[in-house]
């Protein structure tokens, strides 16, 4: 019931972009253009939080497992806190750090619970060279740890700090370790292609999509929030096809 028809979800991506480039304006006619750029911005961030928000409440809804709903509600709450920053005609520093910091670690803690969540449901050990509890939620914690210390106890983190450094080699090690997770998981399994596809999915989005900011005229925010979409449409299916598969044999 939750296996999403592929190329309905290109489809409504290709409408997504044109929607989302018909809002651009050239920038080039000075401060009037600029300011229309800036409320077209927040109008496609704020669509696309609304989609974040439909697609995560749909599978929170539908869910009826423990880590898949902590992750499904995670994202809820993400795209709701940021729309009302978006929203809001004056929002505050810390309204403006917490979904900065949202953005930043919400994918991370969310891959981490879909990652938990599969391997509950098969119920039997897959190899992965270290116990998963141990190193996804230490790495979890300790990012949850700093970004809690930056947003509230004021500390100053520049990005030469030895704390920035500590928070980036932390963020990269627990995307990679779940990516790892991912595949032994989709190898262990038969066929079990929704799987490796989140964890190339997760990758392309931590490490190579936000890099399209350089050369095109879209933000980080809307480029993650975009693979925020399509990595709880990828965690649906690949819960789902894992449920599907352990329940026929």
């Amino acid at each position: 019931m939750y296996v999403c028809n592929t190329r309905s979800i290109i489809s409504n991506f290709i409408c997504l972009s044109k929607t989302l480039n018909l809002m651009t304006f050239n920038t080039s006619g000075g401060d009037g253009a600029g300011g229309l750029v800036g409320i077209s911005s927040k109008l496609s961030l704020c669509l696309l939080y609304f989609i974040l928000a439909v697609i995560s409440g749909w599978a929170l809804k539908h869910n009826s497992s423990t880590l898949a709903g902590y992750a499904y509600g995670l994202y809820l709450a993400h795209s709701l806190v940021c729309i009302l920053r978006q929203t809001h005609p004056n929002p505050g520093i810390v309204q403006r750090t917490v979904c900065e910091q949202s953005h930043r670690y919400a994918p991370v803690a969310f891959i981490t619970l879909i990652v938990g969540e599969l391997l509950a449901i098969r119920r039997t050990t897959i190899e992965l060279g270290a116990n998963w509890a141990v190193v996804g939620i230490g790495f979890a914690a300790s990012l949850f740890l700093l970004a809690i210390i930056k947003c509230f106890i004021g500390f100053n983190f520049n990005t030469n700090s030895k704390s920035t450094l500590a928070q980036n080699v932390c963020l990269n090690l627990c995307v990679l370790w779940n990516a790892y997770c991912l595949c032994r998981i989709a190898f262990v399994e038969d066929q079990f292609y929704w799987a490796l596809g989140l964890a190339m999915l997760v990758l392309l989005n931590h490490f190579v999509l936000i890099r399209l900011t350089l050369y095109f005229n879209i933000t980080h925010q809307e480029i993650g929030t975009v693979g925020m979409c399509f990595s709880t449409i990828f965690a649906i299916n690949a819960i789902q096809e894992l449920a599907e598969a352990l329940v026929s044999r």
